[in-house]
């Protein structure tokens, strides 16, 4: 994954630095003072800078996993039966919220996120670690603030990551920003009754 990243941040900056350097070349500045076409050298080292920026924007959003489809309920999403351990489910309607969240009967950790938030995409190896942890002890759920806009207001989230502890439906601890590990577990933890 990593690879694919560099190799396309390579490529971005290649032709950047070539539509650069050729604006620069063909490019016809009387004043001297454009900043693209002054000279080749100067739109090569900014087009490189523009590609770069773009490659390393585009391919940043990229890397966030997305679970197969499967035959969970409907609003839910959840990870495909196989030889995989199981990951976080996705909730996608507020009556997935109700039915996975609300009316659990064990402990739920629910991760508010969304796809373009650097430190979510920081946190989602650390909530991936945690289904696979607590599963039969824990429901562990992501919930995309974009998608469930009313639940993020209906549960006062301002910034995220944002990541709530229910029991018997109800909130019973707030973590936001990235932590470590071991903050979740140790929370999670006063609610499942027994150490992971």
């Amino acid at each position: 994954m990593q690879k694919a990243v560099f190799l396309q941040l390579i490529v971005g900056l290649f032709l950047g630095g070539s539509l650069g350097a050729l604006l620069g070349y063909f490019g016809k500045c009387t004043t001297g003072t454009c900043p693209l076409t002054a000279n080749p050298w100067r739109g090569g080292m900014i087009g490189a800078m523009i590609g770069g920026l773009f490659a390393f924007s585009a391919g940043s959003s990229r890397s966030v996993a997305r679970p197969a489809a499967s035959s969970a309920p409907a609003g839910t999403e959840a990870p495909v039966a196989d030889s995989r351990p199981a990951g976080p489910l996705h909730i996608g309607s507020a009556d997935a919220f109700e039915r996975v969240v609300l009316k659990a009967d064990q402990p739920v950790l629910v991760d508010f996120y969304a796809d373009w938030c650097g430190p979510c995409r920081m946190l989602a190896p650390t909530i991936e670690k945690l289904a696979q942890q607590y599963q039969g002890k824990a429901t562990v759920a992501k919930v995309n603030v974009d998608s469930l806009s009313s639940l993020a207001s209906r549960y006062g989230i301002q910034g995220i990551p944002a990541v709530l502890i229910f029991d018997k439906g109800k909130e019973v601890q707030r973590l936001v920003g990235v932590r470590a590990l071991g903050d979740y577990v140790k929370a999670l933890d006063k609610f499942v009754g027994q150490g992971a």
